[in-house]
């Protein structure tokens, strides 16, 4: 389900609160004109059965004659404002004796619907009814009746009147509701933004003082929890750098050990093995094949424990630099490798980089091209290693293939190489990116501040 904006729903209950309270209103307003006709009408019977009532006490003491019975003069005179009412007068037999209606519709303003509704609800026939009472004697009945139209257009036009009121009501509240939710949702922008910016690893945006007390309780803490976890960032940067530093200790110390221990012993065996081909030759010719068996093994031992001294450290690295040991290290993976071919081009002072850097250079340069053997089936790899130089403060090592491009989000995953290049390059300070290449494959950029960094001597 798609979600809503906090603007939109808050407008969507505004119209629907607005919808149901101008709903409720109608009905109030439609039993209320009905109410007050029904009121109305019994007003007039009222003032109408006094009036007949008081003639009939003139006409009883020959003040007027019994002819003139019933006479609605006055009525008609005295509430000539009084309009939409018919009035009936039957004897106390119930024969009509006079009858007079006042004011009517001309014109029919209403919809069906209106109408039906309306006599749905009150009924089409609708009044007040007195007795006309003379001597404790019933000489009669008045009946006044609401004209049906009149009051259909009493009631639509109430609540036309209604209806345009509260439209204008809602739309109003809808305007001013929005103008002060762009300045009250304000923050919640701009805390969403510094959000997707701490989910992009720019941990050091912080969310500025707000004047509502709730937003800037959540500015505060979202603050606290950006500065919070850039400490823990810089701590977990610190120790992966330190456990760098102490892995490649460890490496130089197995270096040495491999070197001195089993280089040497290896020496000897080979020695040892020359010495005996000879004596061999002479007295026990037989074993010959034995004893060059034995330097072939001795040899190929040799050329082990230097490849895998080479791929624990370098040795030439503080000697020749990294540019050297960079060629070095893709010539022999190219000779390993028949059906790859990768260049290298390097820019800048490369040679000027600390020792630190440079080793997590050749790493790095190393778990990519082992990436590229493993999952990109490419038949070329570039490397490009942009030096920091008057121009340039940053270091940029760019490995690309036109192998098969995998999602950059399988790649970041235990086991896979890639893992391990971000590792160093987050510690290092740096940032990774991963793109499609230009030659069709994955593009592995590494952006590294080398300048953050001392070399070996202490110096930047």
């Amino acid at each position: 389900m798609r979600p809503i904006k906090l603007n939109t729903l808050l407008m969507l209950l505004v119209i629907f609160s607005g919808s149901v309270a101008m709903s409720v209103s109608a009905v109030v307003a439609l039993y209320q004109s009905n109410q007050e006709a029904q009121d109305q009408a019994a007003q007039i019977a009222n003032s109408v059965k006094q009036q007949l009532e008081w003639q009939l006490l003139k006409a009883h003491n020959l003040m007027q004659g019994p002819t003139d019975f019933p006479d609605f003069f006055l009525w008609q005179n005295s509430n000539s404002s009084i309009s939409g009412f018919c009035v009936q007068y039957e004897s106390a037999e119930g024969r009509l004796e006079r009858s007079l209606c006042k004011g009517d519709v001309s014109e029919e303003i209403w919809p069906a619907w209106f109408k039906t509704l309306y006599i749905y609800q009150f009924g089409a026939e609708q009044g007040s009814q007195l007795d006309v009472v003379f001597n404790e004697d019933v000489k009669g009945r008045i009946s006044v009746t609401p004209s049906f139209l009149v009051m259909l257009h009493r009631a639509w036009r109430d609540l036309s009147n209604l209806m345009e009121m509260s439209v204008i009501t809602v739309m109003t509240l809808c305007i001013l509701l929005y103008i002060t939710l762009g300045w009250v949702l304000k923050p919640v922008r701009l805390t969403t933004a510094a959000l997707g910016e701490i989910q992009g690893g720019d941990l050091k945006v912080r969310l500025p003082d707000f004047r509502v007390k709730e937003w800037q309780d959540t500015a505060q803490r979202i603050n606290s929890m950006a500065a919070t976890l850039q400490a823990t960032f810089d701590e977990r940067k610190q120790l992966s750098m330190k456990l760098l530093h102490l892995q490649e200790e460890e490496r130089r110390h197995l270096c040495r050990e491999l070197h001195d221990e089993l280089g040497q012993s290896l020496t000897g065996l080979r020695a040892i093995a020359y010495y005996m081909e000879g004596e061999v030759k002479e007295q026990c010719p037989e074993l010959s094949p034995k004893v060059n068996q034995i330097t072939a093994i001795a040899q190929q031992m040799m050329g082990l424990v230097k490849n895998l001294l080479f791929r624990l450290r370098p040795a030439d690295l503080d000697e020749l630099g990294l540019v050297e040991n960079l060629g070095s290290m893709i010539d022999e993976w190219n000779g390993k490798h028949q059906g790859v071919d990768c260049h290298l081009v390097t820019e800048g002072r490369c040679d000027q980089i600390p020792a630190a850097v440079a080793v997590n250079l050749l790493r790095i340069v190393q778990e990519s091209l082992t990436n590229v053997v493993k999952h990109a089936s490419a038949s070329r790899v570039e490397v490009l290693l942009c030096c920091p130089d008057s121009e340039r403060e940053q270091l940029l090592l760019q490995i690309e293939d036109n192998g098969n491009l995998t999602r950059a989000e399988t790649l970041l995953k235990p086991g896979n190489g890639l893992l391990g290049v971000k590792e160093r390059v987050n510690a290092l300070n740096g940032e990774v990116n991963l793109a499609r290449s230009s030659l069709g494959g994955l593009k592995v950029e590494a952006i590294i501040p080398v300048l953050e960094y001392e070399a070996d001597d202490g110096t930047h």
